[in-house]
């Protein structure tokens, strides 16, 4: 199976055109990851949503851009949620995601409501731009989940960073700088555990454009 970097999509869209508020086309199968459709009206979604939360205007030229930006993205997130649903993972982090909407909102320098009432001028569901992260935070579970047992941390290391910033610091602020390192350096595995668990999938996953 080939990479997803290296998929270039040229199918379905090359003439397509939303507008801000209105987006009339046909709800056809762009592409199976597994066992999860990815549709152009899932396209669309993924599109418009990335504009807004970007701070892009809505335009042809812009949608064009990002056409296969977009499907990558669908097509990643299909892959991790056929592996969510095979181990039947639910639960994630509710404050993450509370983290995460406020950052979108904060960088766009608008409060939550007002961003969810952008998705409705735009006819965008706020609910999947919601449903997105938390696959993503549901993957995350899963990672922990699979690799929890495999995070050794090099105390070494640790101890080496603690050296370097210890000078005036009393034994509280080196204990809290102490887990901030531990938390940064779990991160880090689990990240790498991450991205070598989705490359596997990705290799072996069946993919199959619409023709």
């Amino acid at each position: 199976m080939k990479k997803i970097s290296l998929i270039i999509f040229f199918i379905c869209f090359n003439n397509l055109f939303f507008s801000n508020s209105e987006a009339k086309i046909d709800n056809v199968i762009v592409v199976k990851v597994g066992s999860l459709l990815v549709t152009s009206l899932d396209m669309r979604e993924e599109i418009l949503t990335y504009l807004i939360i970007s701070n892009q205007e809505i335009t042809q030229e812009n949608i064009n851009k990002n056409k296969n930006f977009a499907l990558k993205n669908l097509i990643k997130k299909a892959i991790k949620e056929n592996e969510i649903n095979k181990f039947q993972i639910t639960s994630y982090s509710k404050n993450d995601l509370g983290k995460y909407i406020e950052k979108i909102s904060n960088n766009l320098n608008i409060s939550i409501s007002e961003l969810k009432n952008i998705f409705k001028i735009n006819n965008i569901s706020y609910e999947i731009f919601i449903e997105k992260h938390k696959t993503e935070l549901r993957w995350n579970t899963l990672i922990f989940s699979l690799y929890k047992n495999q995070i050794n941390i090099n105390i070494v290391e640790v101890d080496n960073e603690i050296e370097s910033v210890k000078a005036g610091q009393n034994q509280k602020e080196l204990k809290k700088i102490k887990e901030s390192i531990l938390n940064r350096k779990k991160e880090e595995k689990l990240n790498l555990f991450s991205r070598s668990h989705f490359s596997n999938l990705e290799n072996s996953i069946n993919i199959k454009f619409n023709e």
